[in-house]
């Protein structure tokens, strides 16, 4: 038999509480982190840049999604775009404050 794996993911669902995974066919999901929203223009880009880096960095999937969705977080709490873009040490100290 063969493996398949299908991975795929989107920033929020319908409501915009939680983030959806299907990992190795079988479906993940997170919560969205709680923050306050200043401006969501680079939240989409944010999401992806960081998905792909830690992906590239050979992490799972649960956690490269977790590390994705802490950086759109904090991008959502700054005006504009590249200017809301956060570090890597901001998600870091962001993600290690929360559970």
């Amino acid at each position: 038999s063969r493996s398949r794996s299908a991975p795929a993911s989107a920033p929020t669902l319908p409501g915009g509480t939680t983030e959806l995974a299907v990992v190795d066919l079988s479906p993940w999901v997170t919560y969205a982190f709680e923050v306050e929203a200043v401006d969501t223009t680079a939240a989409g880009d944010v999401f992806n840049g960081t998905l792909a880096v830690a992906l590239a960095e050979g992490r799972p999937l649960t956690e490269a999604a977790r590390f994705a969705n802490g950086a759109a977080a904090l991008s959502v709490t700054k005006l504009g775009a590249q200017p809301s873009a956060p570090t890597r040490e901001e998600v870091e100290e962001f993600l290690g404050s929360r559970p």
